[in-house]
């Protein structure tokens, strides 16, 4: 993990200078592939290592971006404590909403998570006393480091890439612990998990308060960056959509899965927005699911599962041999 984090530091380095001195489309699609790393990794934790599939997550990570933002518009908050506030909320909604949700199963998991979603959504159209409903809200610009708003977009690249560093240590952390070898279980067969002595509720609520905490950190980076709020565009169903989409192309259950996925998908897109949008409207979209479907009928387990099978072979070369149940697990995306 030593080893990642480095070479993440390295590569975050690199992005911040490639963002200083690039055009300013290149700077904003690695900002926002940072972003949408992080949402995608805060999905990960529920929906990869639990095997939980949430199609709610917008919902957290609306959440995140409103509170910070209107703390900052209304009450002249500062958005760094904005960030913490989101965080706790972001976690003490899905301790709340995982309550219920995570007595039920498969579809009817997913399902009440789309819910949860939709219901936030239509809260925040219509609160317009709070949200300002479909008017959005817009972020004064007063550029300062107090703010969380800069001038310039390497100093975005820097703020996205550290929280995305926090997040990445916080899913390796849960994923070598012991909770994360009960999520492991309980997503491999929860019925067994549960007579072994898993406390199946639990790990799958704490799985979830760790994910919803992260997804609305991640909202409150999107929006000191982006500086508008609308319902659409942070509690639509798109967004969780997308978070789960990358995690399942760069590889769901893996640690840094969803930082593959979005290092391919989001830079696909936007290049190919940027190239055809003007002529072709839709293309974009068209390129992103082929590239999606493609790589889920070659790649089941995920992007990120090429290189776990490198590692069992080298493994296989110079070590114990490699077992076809561990193969298995790699082919088909599962916690290593």
């Amino acid at each position: 993990m030593v080893t990642a984090l480095v070479v993440i530091a390295a590569l975050l380095g690199v992005l911040t200078v490639a963002a200083a001195q690039l055009p300013s489309m290149w700077g904003h699609m690695i900002v926002m592939t940072l972003i949408w790393a992080g949402l995608a990794t805060a999905w990960n934790v529920v929906g990869g290592f639990a095997g939980q599939i949430s199609l709610g997550h917008a919902g957290f990570f609306g959440v995140g971006a409103y509170a910070s933002t209107l703390l900052y518009v209304d009450y002249g908050i500062s958005p760094w404590f904005g960030l913490l506030v989101a965080i706790v909320l972001g976690a003490a909604l899905a301790w709340a909403i995982g309550i219920p949700s995570f007595r039920l199963r498969g579809p009817y998991f997913a399902l009440s998570t789309l819910a949860f979603g939709l219901i936030v959504f239509h809260l925040s159209v219509h609160l317009r006393d709070l949200t300002y409903g479909q008017v959005g809200v817009p972020v004064p610009y007063d550029p300062s480091f107090g703010n969380m708003i800069f001038p310039d977009r390497w100093q975005y690249v820097i703020l996205a890439g550290l929280f995305l560093v926090l997040c990445l240590a916080v899913s390796q952390a849960i994923a070598r612990s012991r909770m994360g070898y009960r999520l492991a279980a309980v997503r491999d067969d929860e019925d067994a998990a549960r007579a072994l002595g898993v406390n199946t509720s639990r790990v799958k609520l704490v799985a979830a308060i760790f994910s919803g905490g992260m997804a609305a950190g991640v909202g409150t980076i999107y929006s000191q960056y982006i500086l508008f709020l609308s319902p659409d565009s942070v509690f639509g169903i798109a967004v969780s959509i997308e978070a789960l989409a990358l995690a399942v192309v760069g590889g769901a259950g893996f640690v840094f899965g969803p930082l593959v996925g979005a290092a391919v998908l989001v830079p696909v897109s936007h290049i190919v927005l940027a190239r055809f949008g003007g002529d072709a409207p839709g293309v974009h979209t068209l390129v992103y699911s082929a590239v999606l479907i493609f790589v889920v009928l070659l790649v089941p387990g995920g992007l990120w599962s090429l290189v776990e099978r490198v590692k069992l072979r080298v493994r296989a070369r110079n070590g114990p041999p490699v077992s076809a149940a561990e193969e298995q697990q790699v082919k088909e995306g599962e916690l290593v």
